[in-house]
């Protein structure tokens, strides 16, 4: 019965991506990002889109504006898919002939530890203000003076806001949305399995990747200025504080698979930002926060799991 049911699902599984193909509405080019410009048009209302490999099942039980549809499937567009492997999570600052070494490696960063993941896809910028009033159809608090605009990365966000976002974003795409796990985060910041082991996202040189406060001129930039990392992905190094799924917990010492830490009111924060200076972000650096906490140096990326 078991092989009969999957048999099935592979069917029916194929039948979608075909009627995706064939529903998904287009506009003669590729979807672009250039600094909050989205260019994409979503012509018509279809029932399934697929983009960047991702099938869209759109909700029949929420009303969805166009210009919902149409920042949604940039958004889902500009993600990145992480092609799982193994991986050394942490640092040290004890040994440096061993693994993982770094000077400036704080307590929290070790035990250095193996850690296995699946695929998944992350977001290739912060999210925006843009898809952030366009998704929850709200603003939060983002004063003048630190940065308002469509590319700015929504700043002020609690990881309570993060989450409600992440169920709206679910609820209309049937998708299951979340933050990244520490791990997730760590392992797509230092490269995935193309990394070549900087000190930060994407060099060792942290002017070139990131806005920390000797350089951002005491406020958040706009998304994608910075050079990316190996794996094309964008403000992973400072910028804001980025929210992880987590829980603030010490390291294990022994390997892991796929690991989420929860329990507890203190949640972990991942990159640095333009609020911190260089050190803080470097890609095994580890913050905490309280969840139903905001500030103006913290924000998030999406992450998604689908069958592949």
């Amino acid at each position: 019965m078991d092989i009969v049911k999957k048999y099935c699902y592979q069917i029916i599984l194929s039948i979608s991506v075909m009627l995706a193909g064939i529903l998904v509405s287009s506009c003669g080019k590729d979807p672009i990002f250039i600094h909050g410009d989205y260019i994409y048009e979503h012509e018509d209302f279809t029932k399934i889109d697929y983009v960047n490999g991702i099938i869209v099942n759109w909700a029949d039980d929420i009303e969805i504006s166009e210009e919902q549809r149409t920042v949604i499937l940039n958004l889902i567009d500009n993600m990145v898919k992480v092609e799982g492997g193994n991986f050394l999570m942490g640092a040290q600052n004890s040994n440096a002939q061993s693994d993982n070494y770094d000077l400036e490696a704080r307590d929290d960063e070790r035990p250095v530890h193996e850690v296995i993941l699946n695929n998944y896809y992350i977001g290739r910028y912060e999210i925006t203000q843009r898809e952030w009033r366009t998704v929850m159809e709200y603003d939060l608090d983002w004063p003048e003076v630190y940065g308002n605009g469509d590319d700015i990365p929504a700043y002020n966000v609690s990881r309570s806001d993060a989450i409600r976002f992440l169920e709206k974003l679910s609820a209309m795409t049937r998708l299951s949305f979340q933050l990244p796990s520490e791990a997730q985060w760590e392992f797509a910041a230092r490269g995935g399995n193309y990394s070549h082991n900087y000190r930060y996202s994407g060099s060792n040189y942290t002017d070139n990747v990131a806005w920390h406060k000797n350089n951002a001129g005491n406020m958040p930039h706009p998304v994608g200025e910075k050079q990316p990392n190996e794996l094309g992905l964008y403000d992973m190094s400072g910028n804001l504080w980025e929210w992880c799924l987590d829980s603030y917990k010490p390291y294990p010492d022994t390997p892991q698979d796929n690991p989420v830490s929860m329990g507890g009111n203190l949640f972990v924060l991942r990159g640095g930002s333009w609020t911190y200076l260089p050190s803080y972000c470097r890609v095994t650096c580890r913050d905490t926060f309280e969840g139903n906490a905001a500030s103006v140096s913290v924000g998030f990326r999406v992450s998604v799991t689908v069958d592949s």
